[in-house]
């Protein structure tokens, strides 16, 4: 795919092994199947095959308030879709191979064990070529000013998780301004996954223009593409090939995000109005995409996985026998058996927080907690107080067991979720009362502040499983009005599960720290928080000429490289 492409196998700098759930194709005629259920279905194809031009109109299912994908209520899916094309990440990562520097940020590093006082040392030679849209050049001052934004010491500063920018004692100059030396106080062996995406020293520098300058917009960018506008009431973002980029030039023109909420999603692409979106685990769309005369829907195994939340600071989940009694009483092979069986796929239920079947150190920790038994459920709320009611819910001091369950309005798969929860928790005196929210205000407006008892989402972590998933484990933090639990919405933790994450992202020995990875999630099963369900099918939705897009599951979408066939 050019000279861009290929000097990128040449620095690998380690492996992460990743492999595929326990999944298979169903028996034929059993309704629509994936066209692959690998490791990577993007369409590949040369950039030397692809019509230069065009523009990519791309569906997503959110229109973010914050763009800065650091900050707090930036912390989505959609928010990196839409910046991974426009802001600098240092390493990529290959789905084989695991991460490596990305020639057009960083020609190389080299990490060293200096000594007590600074155990590893990480040294980023950056691409003198790289630089902001404002024409300031990318230097070891953005990746300082990031660090420190990122470090949780920063007043001020709304940050979603401080995860290895927390053992960052300083970056400092290296040979020239072009050489960023990051040092550490204590290992990091998941460091590649820092500075993913780096921000501007300009931005990161200030806890004002963190915090507001990408609230509605993006004004700074460092990628193949630049920003052409962002239009709320549209519910657009609108990306133009930058003239400026110093790689391999965008194939494409340009790309269109528009926000749509699922069905009009659907209704899009087989009408035409979108040329690809993400799909999510529903039989219904992937029926519906894979029917588009000119479209197909691209499939793999996704570093991600389906899971009930469960809120430790409601009144009614406080205590840690009714969290245990709710992960009981859900049949957690009936959900994940309904959500993939329309798709021609089977799949265990997840045992682990932070592994994924295949990868190296899985280990299914769910022991007694992960079975479907809604007598021993009920037993625990008897345990805890909870007696059954005239009804059947089950009351306690005059207050009745029913839990808010909250789903994004519209969206049928979560709504038919939510409803087999609320028939199962029904057997053992637990009432579920489904609340649809909308999408855009699920996570702004009531999963951050607290303000449900029940919320089912996808956690992704798989190409850094400890860092990347840390902060939804870990313990509140001090903030300017009191504890904050940043992205640990279950608001659920304990000092000995930090100390298992952090001997785990200290070890530099790979067996040491999968150890303390697996004792830190077998304390999350012991303290009921967060019932994993099933790791998910990444598909997606694309135009059958369209190459370069669809499922790359542990790796990357290299935004530059998409584009259409030549006829």
């Amino acid at each position: 795919m050019g000279e861009g492409r290929a000097r990128r196998g040449a620095a690998l700098l380690c492996a992460v092994a990743v492999g595929a759930a326990a999944c298979s194709p169903a028996e034929e005629g059993a309704g629509p199947r994936p066209a692959a259920a690998g490791g990577v279905d993007v369409g590949a194809a040369d950039r030397a095959d692809l019509e230069p031009g065009g523009t990519l109109d791309w569906g997503i299912n959110e229109f973010p308030a914050q763009w800065n994908p650091h900050h707090a209520d930036g912390n989505l899916a959609t928010v990196r879709t839409v910046t991974d094309a426009v802001l600098p990440t240092p390493f990529e990562v290959d789905p084989e191979e695991g991460p490596r520097p990305d020639p057009d940020y960083l020609l190389g590093a080299e990490v060293r064990e200096a000594g007590p006082d600074r155990p590893q040392t990480v040294t980023l030679r950056l691409n003198p070529e790289a630089h902001w849209s404002d024409g300031t050049p990318i230097t070891w001052r953005d990746y300082r000013a990031t660090a420190d934004a990122l470090d949780g010491q920063g007043d001020g500063y709304r940050v979603r998780g401080e995860v290895g920018y927390d053992r960052i004692a300083r970056v400092r100059q290296g040979a020239d301004e072009y050489e960023a030396v990051v040092e550490f106080s204590e290992p990091f062996s998941e460091y590649p996954s820092l500075f993913a995406p780096l921000l501007p020293e300009s931005v990161a520098g200030d806890p004002e223009a963190f915090n507001g300058d990408y609230k509605g917009d993006i004004p700074l960018t460092a990628g193949p593409f630049e920003v052409a506008g962002v239009d709320d009431g549209a519910r657009r973002v609108e990306l133009r090939r930058s003239e400026d980029w110093w790689g391999d030039p965008a194939v494409l023109d340009g790309i269109v995000f528009t926000a749509m909420d699922q069905e009009g999603l659907d209704s899009a692409f087989l009408d035409g109005g979108i040329d690809a979106y993400a799909l999510p685990v529903d039989a219904g769309s992937f029926s519906r995409a894979n029917s588009a005369g000119d479209g197909e829907v691209r499939v793999a195994l996704g570093p991600d996985y389906r899971h009930i939340t469960l809120n430790g600071e409601s009144p009614l989940l406080r205590d840690r026998k009714v969290r245990h009694a709710v992960f009981l009483g859900v049949n957690r092979q009936a959900l994940t058996d309904a959500a993939l069986s329309g798709l021609g796929m089977e799949a265990e239920p997840l045992g682990n927080h932070f592994l994924l079947e295949g990868q190296p150190g899985f280990t299914d920790n769910s022991g007694q907690w992960g079975r479907h038994d809604p007598e021993r459920a009920g037993e625990l709320l008897d345990e805890a107080g909870w007696k059954p009611g005239e009804d059947g819910i089950r009351q306690k001091d005059g207050e009745r067991l029913e839990l808010r369950f909250l789903v994004p309005r519209g969206f049928r798969p979560a709504q038919d979720e939510a409803e087999m929860v609320q028939a199962m928790l029904s057997e053992a005196g637990i009432g579920v009362t489904i609340e649809p929210v909308g999408g855009d205000e699920l996570f702004s407006r009531y999963v951050l502040p607290g303000d449900y008892d029940m919320v089912a989402f996808v956690n992704t972590g798989g190409r850094f499983p400890i860092s990347n998933s840390l902060p939804q484990w870990a313990s509140p933090v001090e903030g300017p009005d009191g504890e904050e639990w940043r992205s640990n919405v279950g608001r659920i933790g304990s000092k000995e599960i930090d100390a298992a994450m952090d001997e785990a992202l200290e070890s530099l020995d790979e067996e040491a720290s999968l150890r303390a990875v697996n004792r830190a999630d077998e304390l999350l099963w012991q303290e009921g928080h967060t019932l994993p369900l099933y790791q998910r099918p990444q598909l997606m939705g694309v135009r059958s000429d369209l190459a370069n897009i669809g499922a790359p599951g542990f790796g990357t979408h290299q935004y530059e490289d998409i584009g259409y066939l030549k006829e």
